[in-house]
């Protein structure tokens, strides 16, 4: 109790101190695309990178958390998928977790441990995966041993796959995680709605704990998407979300990726440009899913730059098992 009284003090004092800078934002309110007919919806924020010594990232952050709180609708879920901080640094954990909290007061958060998250291969992996689980235990109420785990949202499962070594480039799992995945899954069968799985590192990067490199992974979700419907999210290339890969089927089930939250260019790469503040709004209606590209900082629908002018970033699933109320 006192090491998370500690960790909440500080991080609303170091957060409350950069937010004055930046300032409170009022912004126009958006909605989902049907809102008498939408079933769910949740917002997705990927790679924040969240440094102490970066101001122009943190502004774009905070700045996309204010639009996430202006959807009409409000959100089922708000998902941050990983790479939150640069390093794992306290100071970088106070920021990210402390502008959460005061940004998204009442949402329910799901995070990801992304590979900076514990270090990019630095340091004690133990000691960064367990500063991972003090704060997110603080701020998110989530008492984790493990960095996989699961929730259920309006009859939806949302399940959070996560890292178990001091890899970079692999989503290094364990038979106990890829059992955890296996259970989850057959829940989310009975439960006739849509699966949604979030991991930081794309699905066809991973190995087991000897770093062997598995399909086992892809080859679980599939199958699964055979006879019911499920979504996956990821992030950590920083692929920009308009390029044909993003939104992509991979070995039978859609595998979305999400772009780098906080972009930078221009002059000493340190200025906000046109895809800054990129990241998705995910709705449910009873036929489909509904993927729509957000500019969160710049509070507008994301408009696809290599198509004709005006062409939004979406793409809509039917569902194959329709959603019975």
């Amino acid at each position: 109790m006192l090491k998370t009284i500690t960790l909440r003090v500080c991080s609303a004092v170091v957060s409350l101190a950069m937010l004055l800078t930046i300032g409170f934002a009022s912004g126009e309110k958006y909605d989902v695309k049907d809102p008498d007919k939408c079933l769910l919806n949740f917002s997705i924020l990927s790679d924040a990178h969240i440094e102490g010594n970066n101001y122009a990232r943190y502004k774009i952050f905070a700045k996309s958390l204010q639009d996430v709180k202006r959807n009409q609708s409000g959100n089922d879920a708000v998902i941050f998928l990983g790479d939150n901080t640069m390093n794992g640094q306290h100071i970088e954990n106070m920021l990210f977790h402390g502008t959460v909290h005061a940004l998204l007061r009442g949402e329910t958060v799901l995070p990801v441990q992304g590979n900076h998250d514990i270090g990019n291969g630095q340091g004690d992996f133990q000691t960064l995966q367990n500063r991972w689980y003090d704060y997110t235990a603080a701020f998110f109420g989530r008492k984790l041993e493990h960095p996989y785990y699961y929730e259920v949202i309006d009859g939806c499962y949302f399940i959070v796959l996560g890292q178990e070594s001091h890899r970079v480039y692999e989503m290094t799992m364990s038979d106990a995680q890829f059992d955890f995945l296996a259970q989850v899954l057959s829940k989310a069968a009975e439960s006739g709605k849509p699966a949604f799985v979030f991991l930081h590192i794309p699905t066809d990067d991973a190995t087991d704990l000897d770093l062997v490199p598995t399909d086992r992974l892809t080859k679980m979700l599939a199958e699964y998407n055979r006879e019911h419907d499920l979504f996956c999210f990821v992030g950590h290339t920083h692929m920009p979300l308009h390029l044909f890969w993003s939104f992509h089927t991979y070995d039978g089930f859609p595998e979305t990726y999400l772009p780098r939250l906080t972009d930078l260019g221009g002059e000493n790469d340190n200025e906000p440009i046109e895809r800054s503040g990129v990241g998705m709004e995910v709705e449910l209606y009873e036929n489909e899913v509904v993927l729509r590209g957000r500019n969160f900082y710049r509070g507008e629908w994301y408009v696809d730059p290599a198509e004709d002018e005006g062409t939004l970033c979406e793409v809509t699933y039917t569902l194959k098992n329709p959603i019975q109320e």
